[in-house]
């Protein structure tokens, strides 16, 4: 279970800013100042999903709590599973560098756990998703 702000447990201090940490190895100030600092790195080339991607990660309250882009090139091992959901095909991927899962508590930081086996969904006309997409979408991590 997470434990947030308002919680009575304390995380300690960044080591950066001084400000109490929110979260496990998350300080909400320099953690999101750094995803908001890589927004100009990445791009889904839909601005709907690029605006959901980065409403979560300016919401986040701590290191799992945000979505990711991840380039098309950081998976290995397509296969397309023969299904199809709504508007788009399914397949699995071995995604290489994997979520950053791990901690490393000496350096205080979250570490990728490297390969890990993914489902992707490639959305049918990508370009033309609608705003009740979004919704849906932000539904499962608002």
């Amino acid at each position: 279970m997470s434990q947030h702000i308002g919680s009575r447990k304390s995380f300690g201090r960044c080591f950066d800013c001084e400000r109490q940490r929110t979260a496990v190895i998350w300080c909400k100030n320099c953690d999101i100042a750094f995803l908001k600092g890589n927004f100009h790195n990445w791009t889904s080339e839909n601005s709907k999903i690029d605006e959901l991607i980065k409403h979560t990660q300016l919401s986040a309250k701590e290191n799992m709590d945000y979505l990711e882009w991840i380039d098309f090139d950081q998976f290995d091992l397509i296969e397309n599973i023969n299904k199809r959901g709504a508007f788009s095909s399914i397949y699995s991927a071995v995604w290489m560098e994997g979520p950053k899962w791990n901690l490393d508590e000496e350096a205080e930081v979250w570490t990728r756990t490297g390969p890990i086996k993914v489902i992707l969904k490639r959305l049918d006309n990508s370009q033309e998703i609608d705003q009740e997409f979004i919704n849906q979408a932000s539904k499962h991590f608002i």
